[in-house]
């Protein structure tokens, strides 16, 4: 089954939604991310995904403290993005309990690191494919590569990666729907499996995303959560349905 997966957005300890990936367009909701995350757990979310976005910025992580704090308190799998720019990084987190710690600029500055993660903690390992307009965006999505995103996803899968997530930059926290036919090309270009996130907003996005099944292992739900366009039990019931 394709898991729908909550994310918790980390900024200045509050958990927030962007529009794009700005900081200038965030929007709180709640000063507990903590608090969050304990609750989709209690509504029978099967994982989490959390993001450092003061990390993402500044190279390095920031809310790590909380992040220690929310995997003490959940008793679901926990993967975690934003700031791992070293070694030193990834294995913090390991040490706290984070099942899974998703990449994206180490990975494309410097991808030996990535053969080094892979051979201590294989399944620990997530690249992220953030792409904007078919290109991978990194650094806190403030700098576009001439790197695409599907021959990105071949060189690592052939590495040795099992695990991405792939996010449309352009639609992330704007609520337009998922770009179902850019994923299908990608999919297809790629050949990996992936998580998806940016964009999706109802329960017609899920059932679209789900005629993929196969090809995705889950989907990430941010602000159509928080904005009530879309209820995770709703999400579930669908993805359950044969």
């Amino acid at each position: 089954m394709i898991q729908p997966i909550p994310a918790i957005d980390i900024l200045g300890g509050k958990c927030v939604r962007l529009e794009k990936g700005d900081y200038r367009q965030s929007c709180i909701f709640s000063h507990s991310p903590v608090d969050v995350a304990i609750r989709w757990v209690e509504q029978a979310a099967p994982m989490l995904h959390l993001v450092d976005l003061d990390g993402a910025k500044k190279g390095k992580p920031v809310n790590f403290q909380v992040i220690k704090e929310i995997v003490r308190s959940v008793s679901v799998p926990v993967e975690v993005g934003g700031g791992i720019r070293n070694i030193q990084h990834f294995y913090q987190y390991l040490e706290i309990g984070v099942q899974r710690v998703i990449l994206g600029s180490i990975a494309f500055q410097e991808p030996k690191i990535i053969s080094h993660m892979l051979r201590s903690s294989p399944e620990s390992v997530v690249v992220s494919i953030d792409q904007r307009k078919g290109k991978i965006a990194i650094e806190g999505w403030t700098k576009t590569t001439s790197l695409s995103a599907p021959e990105a996803a071949k060189e690592f899968s052939q590495l040795g990666v099992q695990h991405f997530v792939y996010t449309d930059t352009e639609r992330d926290g704007t609520l337009q729907g998922f770009d179902v036919p850019a994923l299908r090309g990608f999919l297809d270009t790629s050949g990996v499996r992936v998580i998806v996130a940016g964009g999706i907003a109802t329960i017609q996005d899920i059932i679209n995303l789900k005629s993929l099944d196969g090809k995705i292992e889950g989907i990430i739900l941010g602000k159509a959560l928080y904005s009530g366009t879309l209820q995770l039990s709703e999400a579930l019931n669908i993805l359950r349905e044969e």
